[in-house]
């Protein structure tokens, strides 16, 4: 999450900057092409490839552009593979999808006042609320619907489940 908000961030800066320095050596090449000097005071006509100020500037160049596509891949949305129905078929949901579909199996069940999921290719985490029942009494059937929901799906690995109960009960047993 954080690397695609650093992309974001800087994908924008660096687009205009990009874009305004094509529109610079555009501006450039045809003030030159007219006959005139140079546009921006500048005149490369001395410099070759092979000098040291040139080097560097493309070495800082290709360093830049290797830590954003460092940065592109990285940041990538996470995937939980799924069975494939052919060979040369590849299914994939996100985490999101794959909590939401536990999330409904366990907000349906009795008891529960609200849950929240989360998911990721090797875990699900349910963190559920009620005000009837205490957790030893309504855990164990959250834990069996949130494991049923799962393996509902077509999962090559299946994700580990836990489960975590919230109650008022609970809490007002402890402070006794």
């Amino acid at each position: 999450m954080l690397l695609r908000g650093l992309l974001r961030a800087l994908s924008a800066p660096l687009g205009l900057a990009l874009a305004a320095a094509g529109l610079l050596l555009v501006a450039e090449v045809a003030w030159r092409w007219s006959g005139r000097g140079p546009l921006t005071g500048v005149s490369l006509a001395g410099w070759a490839w092979t000098d040291r100020p040139v080097a560097l500037v493309g070495a800082g160049v290709a360093a830049g552009g290797l830590v954003l596509l460092v940065l592109a891949l990285a940041a990538r949305t996470p995937e939980v593979p799924l069975d494939a129905p052919a060979d040369d078929v590849r299914v994939v949901t996100t985490p999101t999808s794959l909590a939401r579909v536990v999330g409904q199996r366990v907000r349906a069940e009795e008891g529960v006042s609200g849950a929240s999921v989360t998911a990721s290719r090797s875990r699900v985490r349910v963190r559920a609320t009620s005000r009837v029942h205490d957790e030893a009494s309504l855990r164990p059937r959250l834990l069996e619907a949130a494991r049923s929901a799962v393996e509902d799906l077509p999962l090559p690995v299946r994700p580990k489940v836990s489960v975590v109960v919230l109650s008022p009960k609970d809490r007002s047993g402890a402070a006794r």
